[in-house]
């Protein structure tokens, strides 16, 4: 990236550290301002690369939301999340003379992040909280029948989800999320994660089995009528 006369790498960095957290921090107050109509995407993301650091918190306000939920839901713990969003951000920023325009922004960025959470997951020790998820759809992957949020409130099925999606790998964890729960192309998941479409579908299926022996060995009260024992 060039910068003006006189401006360093490092005081772009501190100016665009303050602009990352001053954005996020309107993301998180729930105020986010929206871009505007006067420079599409691929516009904001021209002009971030020269140094503009509107045009890049025009990128920060705009994906935070989407990106922070991703991560949320792999490490399961939303303090964290906003920390890794924030860094994704930073790396981003100080990286965009790498991106290649010819892709997705959004994909790009998604990679950073979704590696950043990986190595998180790979830190922690082996008490670590299991990931935070809320759709109660993902709970029937053991066969067909009764939805077990017919018969459980939202907040169990929350709980149960954390607890459950704790057995995977952080591959599995990152695969099924971005695939089954952000609804993601595989493809997409593929280029996130940095690996084939086949790997990617390997991942969520080692991760369904997984789930599926979870359940039926710790909530069998989950399991549709006519799966229990």
């Amino acid at each position: 990236m060039r910068f003006p006369n006189g401006v360093t790498q490092g005081s772009v960095y501190r100016s665009g550290e303050a602009m990352v957290r001053e954005n996020l921090w309107i993301v998180a107050a729930d105020s986010v301002r929206r871009a505007g109509p006067a420079m599409d995407e691929p516009g904001w993301v021209q002009a971030a690369r020269a140094g503009d650091e509107e045009a890049f918190a025009q990128l920060v306000r705009r994906h935070s939301p989407g990106l922070h939920r991703a991560v949320a839901r792999i490490l399961g713990d939303d303090t964290e999340a906003w920390d890794v969003v924030q860094m994704a951000f930073l790396r981003a920023w100080q990286r965009l003379d790498r991106y290649d325009p010819r892709f997705s922004f959004t994909t790009w960025l998604y990679r950073i992040g979704t590696n950043l959470a990986i190595d998180l997951l790979r830190s922690r020790s082996s008490r670590e909280r299991a990931h935070k998820a809320g759709a109660e759809h993902h709970l029937r992957l053991v066969g067909e029948g009764e939805s077990a949020g017919s018969r459980f409130d939202s907040r169990e099925t929350e709980a149960v989800l954390r607890r459950l999606v704790g057995v995977l790998t952080p591959q599995q964890r990152s695969a099924f999320v971005l695939r089954e729960m952000q609804g993601l192309d595989t493809s997409e998941v593929a280029e996130i994660l940095g690996c084939t479409a086949t790997t990617v579908r390997n991942h969520v299926f080692q991760a369904r089995k997984a789930l599926q022996v979870a359940i039926k060995e710790r909530f069998p009260e989950y399991l549709p009528a006519s799966e229990r024992g």
